[in-house]
């Protein structure tokens, strides 16, 4: 029963700062590879209060993120190379360079934002976010109309993309709805969504660390090649290539609900 109580009092006490991450959401232009006609999303009206009451623990904390144990947690660190499907450490888990910044990652979702830590105190701070992640990607999932029930893997996906990227995270919800919109699903849908969220607020494909990972590494260069380099076609396409390879090996984690 402790437990219950203290996971209703964390949700409430965290329910301000989610629900200004959930706001940050409520306007984004989406803009399709042409030769489509860009899709605007008009911004909807903020709610005067959560959608959510604030005595429910929300799905994404009872089933998802609980604790690093949790199948969202454990699909966060196998898509960061950290741990394996079952959730044990691999090799990396102590300690890596970011392939995309070059900071020292630690722990299962490779938290890089304090260095002078301790790998144990590197995942519990790395645990507290996502659960408020997560927790802002389900009030906005409901708040456009998307049962959490019927979309426990697009709050992974989203909550794995903001560990990822503290920019294109927030936008998930939106283009994983129009993703749906233009009639994508399963897989499809979560990449082209996870593509579209690293638009910045002029419209345009925003990952330097991924683009200086596609014009570095062999196999990336491989893949895009033909295609001019910077140009809005391989940008998508190199984001593509990162955003598809983490949605497949988070899809494969037997424990992660549909």
């Amino acid at each position: 029963m402790w437990e219950l109580t203290a996971l209703k009092n964390w949700y409430a006490q965290w329910f301000g700062i989610v629900w200004k991450g959930v706001l940050l959401c409520t306007s984004t232009l989406l803009f399709a590879i042409a030769p489509e006609i860009p899709v605007i999303l008009k911004p909807l009206p903020a709610p005067v209060y959560s959608t959510q009451n604030l005595t429910d623990i929300p799905l994404s904390i009872r089933e998802l993120f609980g604790s690093k144990k949790h199948p969202g947690a454990i699909a966060v660190g196998v898509a960061e190379g950290n741990l394996t499907p079952t959730g044990k450490p691999t090799s990396i888990y102590l300690g890596h360079t970011d392939p995309g910044n070059f900071a020292t990652n630690k722990g299962f979702c490779s938290w890089n934002k304090s260095q002078n830590i301790s790998v144990a105190e590197a995942d519990i701070l790395c645990l507290n976010a996502l659960q408020w992640q997560s927790v802002a990607i389900e009030n906005r999932l409901i708040h456009l109309g998307l049962s959490p029930e019927n979309h426990k893997r697009a709050i992974v996906m989203g909550t794995d993309l903001w560990n990822q990227s503290n920019s294109a995270g927030p936008n998930f919800p939106l283009t994983y709805k129009a993703a749906q919109d233009k009639g994508l699903e399963g897989n499809d849908a979560y990449i082209w969504a996870r593509v579209e969220g690293f638009r910045n607020k002029q419209g345009e494909l925003d990952a330097s660390g991924l683009f200086g990972i596609c014009k570095r590494e062999p196999y990336y260069k491989e893949e895009l090649k033909g295609l001019a380099v910077d140009a809005e076609e391989w940008r998508w396409n190199c984001i593509k290539l990162d955003q598809g390879r983490r949605v497949r090996v988070i899809v494969n984690i037997g424990k992660l609900p549909p």
